[in-house]
């Protein structure tokens, strides 16, 4: 297996290159065998093809390249953004990732593409798989129409549908979660916290491990992967408090999410029965991964 991976410096880009660093080492002798893994940056940085997926000439460097699978995490993932540029959003979510399906499909390659919870509205979890999308913000809408561009042309491709991550492979500013979050507590002013919307925190690395899973089973189709801790911004703030004994008096807590630039779905909860039902194992709770985060996040804080 050649695999060619988008976004690959970005948080969970820089977990699955990780991974398949240690697969291609280990050369498993199971029938997920990979090669080589060639990771595709905007920017230029040693060891990674320097391809801007949202321009005409950053797609003809991907068709040139040498793979037969596509890990596309690739995405523009701020609602509020996508909903002020909405040209850009459409761009890297939707006609991006139109262009890499159709390359795919026209090399009969294996295309997996990651996309979001943001696809429901939030009113009806725990959602699974069949259930109808229905966006409230530009940002779903494009990733829901990236979705469909790869249904539409690929052969047995893969969906994994994932909720809020964080992850440490990317570095500690990579994970807004993580940064922000020790960032407002250590600001030493107020800042507020909506306890409002319900947040499912999923760590990168089962992800990637999931990623791998699904394509050594050579699954096809949709997927949900996602933590199941039912919390919210201000419950996740409390847990760091507590792991990192870090005082939370200039937290303010908000009983109801100010108002944004784009609506966010009030409980986007993703069920995972699928996946688990294949045999992958159920994550570990938010609380005990970030226990084991600790040390490294205090190093890079």
């Amino acid at each position: 297996m050649k695999i060619l991976l988008t976004g690959a410096r970005g948080l969970l880009g820089s977990e699955i290159s990780l991974l398949a660093d240690h697969l291609i080492l280990k050369k498993t002798k199971s029938n997920l065998r990979i090669s080589q893994i060639t990771g595709v940056s905007s920017g230029k940085h040693e060891g990674f093809l320097t391809a801007d997926i949202t321009t005409e000439n950053g797609i003809e460097k991907i068709c040139s390249a040498d793979w037969d699978t596509i890990i596309h995490t690739a995405a523009w993932r701020s609602p509020d953004q996508c909903e002020k540029d909405k040209a850009g959003a459409f761009r890297i979510n939707s006609w991006a990732t139109e262009q890499l399906a159709s390359e795919a499909a026209k090399r009969k390659a294996k295309m997996f593409h990651i996309s979001t919870d943001y696809v429901f509205s939030g009113t009806n979890p725990p959602y699974k798989e069949n259930d109808k999308p229905s966006p409230v913000n530009y940002y779903g809408e494009t990733k829901l129409m990236g979705e469909k561009a790869v249904l539409k042309l690929c052969e047995n491709p893969i969906i994994l549908r994932v909720p809020l991550l964080y992850g440490m492979a990317a570095g500690l500013q990579k994970s807004d979660l993580l940064y922000g979050t020790l960032k407002a507590l250590d600001s030493g002013k107020p800042w507020p916290m909506e306890d409002s919307i319900v947040r499912y925190p999923t760590y990168t690395g089962d992800v990637a491990k999931a990623i791998f899973f699904l394509l050594k089973k050579n699954a096809s189709r949709i997927f949900h992967f996602s933590g199941q801790c039912k919390t919210s911004r201000y419950r996740i703030t409390a847990t760091f408090a507590e792991i990192f004994s870090i005082s939370m008096k200039n937290i303010v807590r908000l009983e109801k999410a100010p108002e944004t630039e784009a609506r966010r779905p009030n409980d986007s909860h993703l069920a995972m029965g699928k996946i688990l039902s294949m045999g992958f194992p159920p994550p570990m709770p938010f609380v005990e991964r970030l226990k084991l985060l600790k040390g490294e996040i205090e190093k890079e804080s």
